[in-house]
């Protein structure tokens, strides 16, 4: 806050005369006062006009003076939010917001802003405290640029008043995040209710050009090796199958956050039967893609987004062929991931102690064996260690855990679940950058990484570069053993 001038000082700006004999100049008697030259100009302009009045600041109230709302205004927002939370739809400010604009009851005057309505509901006693978040700005966004690219498709489970399970499949559309078919089953998750889903989808709006899903089987079954019914359905409809990472369920996030949304809306209406979930559904798409205002949307509504984006649908079927060439690759992984573990006969703790076991154990027993070859790996402690030497790894490693395995020509981090190779490299292990016990992934001779960071991959090039080079300068690179 500026500091406010008192009328002697502003009195003897105002009397002072730069033109005199032996006079000061601007900036020292500026330095004198202890102001600023634009303050001394501001002064001198406005004693021109005001004269004496120049001596006292001017009012530091608005121009235009904050609104102030009455009860009936704060009663209809309250009214408003009471009304969304019992039926079971987002409560917030921005949704309170547009639904005061769109009723025409609303008493009469300009709705409160979003802020402003934030801080009457506050005022009395209406707000439920949520805990801090990581901020939006830190995120990077994953989404298509058109409607029709990607579909992203996932289940919960869901119990009735009546204690009756039931699962509920959503499917929306990546860009506009549009519900193009939810529905309810009795069974547990599987491809039958799943190719129902997607063939219900596909009749009413036309074939996605990729379906996104986790690598449950009732989904996608080309990770393990195999091509399932969903699969080739998709394919000949044009549209490819395709997975998250296996562990890391945010890559699904759009179709994840979506859950809690349904799952808040049935809990707040009490089905009772299978019956009674699907006409609540039905009622939720309606609510959802039309009315419901998305932040991800700049507060368009879902069907908005749809009917402005451009469409990309799948055009021609995909051969099976292409198909059998993605199962292939993924067996391959498995296969290597599985010899890879069955031959190994040493283990690293996360110490960087070495274990010796008495012979090689299949991955089922060597979890129950104390978990000697599981590794996790955490955000905040990002690395793998090979005989006291702390291997570091990409920020898609966190949270999430490996088989490690140690053979004589190499060291393998696996999926526990997929056995998928994520890390692997040559042993002994060469690294041009190693600070003490530290060594930078990316150097290592030979490094291969599944799924790497655009960073990782520009550094792991420009050490590739190196060794090319130093390998037909020298004999011998930098060995640590």
């Amino acid at each position: 806050m500026a500091k406010i001038l008192s009328p002697r000082v502003r009195a003897i700006i105002i009397k002072f005369d730069p033109t005199q004999p032996e006079a000061l100049t601007v900036s020292e008697f500026c330095k004198t006062q202890k102001i600023s030259r634009s303050i001394y100009y501001r002064i001198r302009e406005r004693a021109a006009h005001e004269a004496a009045g120049t001596l006292h600041p001017r009012s530091r109230a608005p121009k235009q003076p904050a609104r102030r709302y009455g009860p009936e205004i704060v009663n209809e927002l309250v009214k408003i939010r009471k009304q969304l939370k019992t039926d079971g739809w987002d409560f917030g400010p921005k949704t309170i917001h547009y639904e005061a604009t769109i009723r025409p009851d609303f008493p009469e005057g300009p709705v409160p802003s979003v802020a402003t309505i934030a801080r009457l509901l506050a005022s009395v006693g209406h707000v439920d405290r949520n805990p801090r978040k990581r901020p939006k700005a830190s995120y990077v966004p994953f989404v298509r640029s058109t409607a029709m690219a990607l579909w992203q498709l996932d289940a919960f489970e869901f119990r009735t008043t009546a204690n009756r399970l039931v699962t509920v499949y959503q499917l929306i559309d990546d860009a506009t995040r549009y519900d193009v078919g939810s529905s309810a089953y009795q069974r547990h998750e599987n491809s039958g209710d799943a190719h129902h889903v997607l063939a219900q989808a596909i009749g009413a709006y036309g074939a996605p050009r990729e379906v996104l899903s986790d690598n449950f089987k009732a989904f996608n079954q080309l990770r393990s090796g195999a091509i399932g019914a969903v699969e080739i359905y998709l394919a000949s409809q044009g549209t490819m199958p395709i997975t998250g990472l296996p562990g890391r369920p945010t890559t699904q996030g759009k179709n994840e956050r979506s859950h809690q949304t349904l799952q808040r809306f049935l809990t707040a209406n009490k089905p009772q039967e299978l019956s009674d979930v699907r006409k609540l559904i039905h009622r939720y798409r309606e609510h959802y893609n039309q009315r419901r205002p998305h932040q991800a949307l700049n507060q368009s509504t879902p069907q908005t987004a749809w009917d402005l984006l451009e469409h990309t649908p799948a055009t021609a079927p995909i051969p099976l062929v292409v198909l059998e060439a993605k199962a292939a690759e993924y067996l391959q992984k498995r296969r290597l991931g599985r010899s890879a573990v069955n031959r190994a006969d040493v283990v690293v703790s996360k110490s960087g102690r070495e274990v010796e076991l008495a012979s090689p154990l299949e991955p089922q027993r060597q979890e129950l064996q104390g978990n000697q070859m599981l590794v996790d790996v955490t955000r905040d402690n990002r690395q793998t260690y090979y005989k006291g030497y702390h291997l570091s790894l990409p920020s898609t490693f966190a949270d999430r855990r490996f088989v490690r395995t140690i053979s004589e020509t190499e060291f393998i981090l696996s999926d526990p679940e997929t056995a998928e190779v994520a890390f692997s490299f040559p042993l002994p292990m060469i690294a041009l950058k190693v600070h003490g016990k530290y060594v930078a992934s990316y150097s290592i001779k030979g490094v291969q990484l599944a799924n790497p960071t655009a960073q990782w991959q520009k550094k792991a090039d420009e050490y590739l570069e190196q060794y090319e080079t130093r390998q037909q300068q020298m004999p011998e690179v930098f060995d640590y053993q």
